[in-house]
């Protein structure tokens, strides 16, 4: 499990908190993550790797039915 990769699109999530830079720049500070969103997260995944922003946005506009999880 890489905590710089997106655990639904396998992508960078530009994470502040595991790249070493100062968390509160961090664009996941600044954002909500709904529920159902962290639902798409893989159970081993979970409370280890963020979700990148484009998945949080793409969920805001398009809810889960806009969301494909790739299978790894």
């Amino acid at each position: 499990m890489n905590a710089g990769i997106c655990p639904i699109c396998h992508k960078e999530n530009h994470c502040h908190m595991v790249s070493g830079k100062d968390p509160s720049t961090c664009w996941c500070t600044t954002v909500s993550f709904p529920d159902g969103l962290l639902l798409l997260v893989p159970e081993e995944a979970r409370n280890l790797s963020c979700v990148c922003e484009a998945c949080v946005t793409k969920y805001q506009e398009e809810g889960a039915e806009g969301m494909r999880v790739p299978q790894r």
